[in-house]
């Protein structure tokens, strides 16, 4: 779907003039008549300054959707006027776009700069991108001690990636100590986020035996449950995951095979339960119209 003559018009008469940046996989996909694209509610939303109308207007320019083409330039216009009215998800685009380099020079202090004005706001995804910079060592010094600290604080603001790069960090002991238990109970707390990763990784200790009884039944649950869970963007991941299953699937008997559906079944209720009754907070480019 595409923006009618009335609202190119608009963005093409009040937007600055960028350089055409290549398209990433970067922000939240269009979907065909989402709001997101409906100028009968975008317009009249926009006319009276509504954050989530701009932020909206830059995840059009940033998807090349209704425009010639993408510009992340014309992006960060609309999520800076967005964010200069105090609307954090339009800050957290504005970091994405630094520590990627997307129509601006990569510039990790920068990106910063942008997450911890969405973190003093309370924003969870924005205090787990700021530990994912010091687990690195990217614009700061690195340190797992401050990425364990903004870790938390997400975890607490109920970020299911910063519970489920809490379960990695305990996993491998790195600033913490080892502790597959700990690990466990943050990846649990992930995987009823849907983060898909969570799951895997509780499917391979479980497998494993580490820190547990190994039990290949429930590894395979998990497993399956995760393959229901990666996103577009997540394609190498889920292809791991889809060769530990093939590789793990010969190993169980037929009794097994069968328990670890009934698991599966049961976890994948349980999840969307929970999801249902916490819904995700809403992430980086997601329009809100």
């Amino acid at each position: 779907m595409r923006l009618n003559s009335i609202l190119l018009a608009l963005l093409l008469a009040t937007a600055f003039s960028a350089l055409a940046q290549k398209q990433e996989e970067t922000f939240t996909e269009i979907k065909p008549g989402a709001d997101v694209v409906n100028p009968d509610k975008l317009i009249p939303l926009l006319d009276r300054g509504d954050v989530r109308a701009m932020n909206n207007i830059g995840l059009l320019w940033a998807r090349g959707v209704g425009v010639p083409k993408a510009d992340f330039g014309e992006a960060l216009h609309w999520w800076k006027e967005a964010a200069r009215r105090g609307y954090v998800v339009s800050m957290n685009n504005i970091g994405l776009l630094y520590a990627n380099g997307h129509g601006v020079p990569q510039d990790y202090k920068e990106a910063l700069k942008w997450w911890q004005l969405a973190a003093e706001r309370g924003n969870g995804w924005a205090m787990n991108s700021i530990g994912d910079l010091y687990e690195n060592g990217l614009g700061v010094r690195q340190s797992y001690g401050e990425a364990l600290d903004w870790y938390g604080r997400a975890a607490e603001a109920g970020d299911g990636l910063a519970m489920y790069n809490l379960g990695a960090l305990h996993e491998t002991g790195r600033g913490v100590a080892q502790s597959f238990k700990a690990a466990y109970d943050w990846y649990s707390r992930a995987a009823d986020k849907g983060i898909a990763s969570a799951m895997h990784n509780l499917g391979k200790i479980l497998e494993d035996g580490r820190g547990f009884p190994a039990d290949k039944a429930e590894a395979h649950a998990w497993l399956t449950v995760a393959g229901a869970y990666y996103t577009a963007e997540d394609n190498e991941e889920a292809a791991a995951n889809a060769r530990d299953m093939r590789a793990l699937t010969p190993a169980l008997s037929a009794s097994e095979l069968e328990r670890a559906g009934e698991i599966a079944k049961n976890l994948g209720e349980r999840i969307e339960e929970r999801r249902k009754a916490a819904p995700l907070q809403a992430g980086p480019g997601e329009s809100e119209t």
